[in-house]
């Protein structure tokens, strides 16, 4: 459907939620997916789901805050992996909603690490595989918070807020190259963070992670060649979410 077939695609927080239903998608459009998580045995659901549906999957358990590591993991990959079509930042955390005056340094630290510093220095190590495919697509995950002022989410929204900057960023340092660089907001979904923020609200309220997947293959996709550093919401990119929000079939939930 979007000819994604035998495309190479990095995608992180793959051991759950959107990473997941990302990485599961595009196992189903017959891609190469590398997968990377924290959590080794849930990777090992996403690889075994992958490859069911006819892709092939290199499963990598890797801590992105291990920052000294990264070096470490390109060597891995470009002896196993000729390029990169694709790389999606989905992994992100948030331990619990929080106001600013009583948050701790580390819990701080620790938010705007995985959900800024993460994603954009991955980006850059990975950079020489994007360079080497022929066209390469590099999607950031963003949330509300990019377009609301909303109260008790310290350093994550100042994290996700940062990122439509970044890829402006990316994308006008690197103007002439074969790699455009966006950002997504698949907006409220069904996860296990959206669970922690939001208690108060059941998660059969929200849309499952597949129902926003289809934004995410538009933008690996060559349907969005024309789209460059641009930040994107996925409920403008899918008219279905406003007439049918939440799905009929609910979705299995993450852990």
């Amino acid at each position: 459907m979007f000819g994604l077939k035998d495309k190479v695609i990095l995608v992180t927080g793959a051991s759950d939620g959107m990473g997941r239903a990302v990485a599961v998608a595009l196992g189903e459009e017959g891609a190469n997916v590398v997968i990377l998580g924290r959590k080794e045995e849930e990777l090992a659901i996403t690889q075994a789901r992958i490859e069911e549906l006819g892709g092939r999957c290199l499963a990598v358990p890797f801590d992105l805050l291990k920052f000294d590591d990264y070096g470490k993991l390109f060597l891995a990959l470009k002896d196993q992996i000729p390029h990169l079509d694709g790389l999606v930042h989905c992994a992100g955390e948030l331990d619990r909603c929080s106001p600013m005056e009583y948050i701790k340094p580390k819990d701080f630290k620790k938010m705007l690490d995985i959900n800024l510093t993460a994603p954009n220095l991955l980006t850059q190590i990975l950079f020489p595989l994007l360079k080497r495919a022929k066209a390469a697509s590099v999607v950031f995950t963003t949330c509300d918070m990019t377009e609301e002022d909303q109260m008790h989410w310290h350093s994550y929204g100042m994290a996700k807020r940062a990122l439509p900057y970044a890829v402006a960023m990316w994308q006008g340092e690197n103007p002439n190259k074969n790699i455009r660089f966006n950002a997504l907001n698949p907006g409220r979904i069904r996860t296990a963070l959206f669970k922690r923020a939001y208690p108060g609200l059941h998660a059969r309220h929200v849309p499952a992670p597949m129902a926003v997947v289809p934004a995410y293959l538009r933008l690996l996709s060559e349907q969005s060649q024309g789209i460059r550093g641009q930040h994107l919401q996925a409920v403008d990119m899918l008219p279905e979410l406003k007439n049918d929000p939440v799905p009929e079939v609910i979705e299995e939930e993450s852990p």
